[in-house]
């Protein structure tokens, strides 16, 4: 069985990787938001801009998803075992508790800032001023 101390180490080492890739997500969104501004400043864009575009904003979307999921589940399964210890201490017991809260990666706040990335760059793609 593991320390408390051995699990938050865990943790954090999980959290150096994740955050390597966040990163890279990070630089890709601002990329297509680089795309999108470039597509709304010129009307003549070809369609077949728009349409590759649209499939690099979504496959970004998809991966930054699954970077915040992956980040969630580290702390989600830090909480789980913390959960097993017989003694923990009071910051041990905060993360149980947050863990539910939605404000953690891959929770429904990080989730929604993804969609709402996902469609500003859609929209400003598409939509004709």
């Amino acid at each position: 069985m593991n320390t408390e101390y051995e699990i938050w180490n865990l943790m954090y080492l999980g959290f150096i990787s994740n955050a390597m890739f966040m990163v890279a997500m990070v630089l890709l969104s601002w990329l297509g938001f680089r795309f999108a501004a470039a597509i709304a400043a010129d009307p003549e864009t070809p369609i077949m801009a728009k349409i590759f575009s649209t499939a690099f904003y979504l496959i970004v979307g998809l991966m930054f998803y699954n970077t915040a999921q992956i980040g969630g589940a580290i702390i989600s399964g830090a909480a789980e075992m913390m959960a097993e210890l017989p003694e923990i201490s009071s910051r041990g017991a905060d993360l149980i508790e947050r863990v539910e809260s939605g404000f953690i990666p891959g929770g429904f706040i990080s989730t929604a800032l993804n969609v709402v990335i996902v469609v500003f760059q859609l929209a400003i793609t598409w939509i004709k001023r």
